[in-house]
């Protein structure tokens, strides 16, 4: 009984841990992906400043 116990115990801190750098990873690619983005936009609106200005 112990023993089932304490597996019991291990699995669910084991699949805790799983679950957490799941949520972890998936938020860290989302900031990632929010911020390559972004700097796409800034990248391609610095080069049309000047040339709308000379325009």
């Amino acid at each position: 009984m112990h023993v089932a116990q304490r597996t019991v115990q291990v699995v669910g801190r084991f699949s805790f841990l799983l679950s957490a750098q799941r949520a972890v990873g998936s938020g860290a690619t989302r900031s990632a992906f929010v911020l390559g983005r972004f700097n796409l936009l800034a990248l391609a609106q610095r080069p049309a400043g000047p040339a709308q200005r000379a325009v």
